[in-house]
């Protein structure tokens, strides 16, 4: 899908680069999915600055947080750790947990078994 960019006072479309979206608000936005997961990169007024940051993570290759991947699909609420997956539009929420260890566990295990309730259940059984 080729995003355009309108220009009023010229009343011109302008392709935008590749990564880069624009938000109705008028300011620029980074993501790329990596992995399955889309990546929020940052906001910018400009679109030069969206595009001087872009280079900066095509440079480094659009590295991702180490703590970031380890806690994909898991949501932190209070002192208790909750697995989560949206699913045909829907959030679906795959046990609570005490602590951050025993969540990464069982979202790997969910990750093993392609998130198919059915198929967790034989796996840990």
């Amino acid at each position: 899908m080729t995003k355009y960019i309108y220009h009023n006072r010229t009343k011109t479309f302008e392709k935008l680069p590749r990564y880069i979206y624009q938000r109705r608000n008028g300011w620029y936005e980074i993501r790329k999915r990596i992995g399955g997961v889309l990546l929020y990169w940052g906001s910018f007024p400009t679109l030069e600055e969206a595009q001087l940051h872009k280079a900066y993570y095509l440079g480094k290759k659009w590295q991702v947080n180490p703590t970031f991947k380890a806690k994909r699909n898991i949501i932190q609420r209070n002192d208790k750790y909750i697995v989560v997956k949206k699913i045909d539009g829907k959030t679906v929420s795959f046990g609570t947990f005490k602590s951050l260890e025993s969540a990464i566990h069982e979202r790997n295990i969910c990750e093993c078994c392609e998130w198919d309730f059915d198929r967790i259940v034989e796996y840990e059984d």
